[in-house]
């Protein structure tokens, strides 16, 4: 079984880069997965590159809902750099004292929807169909190198 399996997942996708529709139609493939709050949005957030508060808040309330351990969010952002802001956000709290998630610490699972290791959790002709010309455009190895890194030190689930 994969970790990626009986999961709930909160997925935020990048109007610039993957957006949440296509995110969802390939995390659906995955078993047992149920999609709990799904959003595209635009990643250049605030001046001070919060996440989106309003998601902040929903990502509070879901984690405290459903319980960390059952959570993975996927982001769909088009570049690293933003990946690793959200991917921080939701582990160990919005790095720019922005919304409610300051100080406060997830530890959610996080993953971008290109890595290779979500990407093998998912049906390859939905996968492509989906995601894949976006796949071809972004830096997959810089965003991977990113979220990878924030998950390995932050995420204490899902991971």
């Amino acid at each position: 079984m994969s970790i990626f399996e009986n999961k709930k997942y909160i997925l935020i996708g990048d109007r610039d880069g993957i957006p949440g529709e296509s995110i969802k139609a390939v995390v659906e493939t995955i078993a047992g997965s149920e999609i709990i709050f799904a959003t595209t949005e635009c990643f250049v957030w605030t001046a001070a590159g919060a996440m989106d508060l309003e998601n902040q808040k929903r990502i509070k309330q879901l984690t405290e809902e459903y319980g960390a351990e059952n959570i993975i969010v996927v982001f769909g952002a088009a570049e690293g750099e933003l990946t690793g802001l959200a991917a921080e956000t939701c582990t160990i709290g919005d790095p720019t004292y922005a919304g409610c998630l300051t100080g406060v610490s997830l530890g959610l699972g996080v993953y971008h929807v290109v890595e290779p290791t979500f990407k093998e959790a998912c049906l390859p002709e939905v996968f492509e169909e989906q995601i894949g010309m976006m796949e071809m455009i972004l830096d997959v190895e810089d965003i991977t190198n990113e979220i990878t890194a924030i998950r390995n030190e932050h995420s204490k689930y899902n991971k």
